[in-house]
């Protein structure tokens, strides 16, 4: 079996992987090298845009809100969707207590409660270019925003709870280290990162799986998700026919 639970080297940025090579429940698998996420290009290098380049990327979807989407693109803007969702707006003057998964997830069901109809429009655009080549997908660390599209995608096509958890979860550990980089080398238009909650920046398994379980209970199926949440069937059947796969690759 080959996967892609490796983050890809794009210097300066820090959550850049290949979201495929997982298996569905059918016994098939999410092929990779068609569905890319990541962070923002904010802290990209010449370098950094060299690997993005040679992703040879058909679209890129970008999920940031206008005013992050100033501070640089990772692709032309030809390609370039830009379909802001809804983010989670942090009063740093009185930051709230973000401590547990539980924490994260009601964080994630009111993302998708004020944001759904754009998160639904955002796996539309996913799907009407993922057959013709690499699609990107970010928004700025590449764990929340992005992190549920990916969930919804990879739902749609039939990968398996476990699967959609487990891939989530390795956005952990590289969104620690973006926090890092903007408390030790700040640039302008950056958050106030010192004056969140340091948990905010996890990615913890339970939260998306406790999220995820919700969806499921209140459409009957994790496949059902999707379509209950807005996704079209004809979209549906585009990212199935764009990203699974009889076998693994390698």
């Amino acid at each position: 079996m080959t996967t892609a639970r490796t983050h890809l080297d794009v210097e300066g940025c820090f959550n850049v992987r290949d979201a495929g090579g997982w298996a569905t429940a059918d016994g098939r698998w999410m092929r990779t090298g068609r569905l890319f996420r990541a962070d923002d290009p904010v802290r990209i290098t010449d370098r950094g845009r060299e690997a993005i380049a040679g992703l040879d990327l058909v679209a890129v979807v970008d999920l940031r809100t206008p005013v992050q989407m100033k501070r640089g693109r990772f692709a032309d803007p030809a390609i370039t969707f830009q379909l802001p969702m809804v983010d989670y707006v942090i009063d740093f003057d009185n930051p709230p207590t973000i401590e547990r998964a539980d924490d994260i997830d009601a964080l994630y069901e009111d993302m998708v409660q004020r944001g759904g109809a754009q998160l639904a429009e955002a796996v539309e655009a996913v799907a009407a270019h993922v057959e013709q080549g690499a699609v990107l997908v970010h928004c700025s660390a590449g764990k929340d925003r992005t992190g549920l599209l990916v969930a919804i995608v990879q739902a749609a096509i039939g990968v398996p709870l476990d699967a959609i958890v487990e891939e989530y979860a390795l956005s952990d550990e590289p969104a620690g280290r973006r926090r890092q980089a903007m408390l030790d080398h700040p640039l302008p238009g950056d958050p106030q990162v010192a004056r969140s909650p340091a948990f905010l920046w996890a990615a913890p398994a339970a939260a998306m799986r406790s999220f995820v379980e919700r969806a499921v209970e209140a459409h009957s199926a994790l496949d059902a998700w999707p379509v209950g949440m807005g996704v079209s069937a004809d979209a549906v059947e585009q990212l199935r026919a764009g990203l699974v796969v009889d076998r693994a690759a390698g």
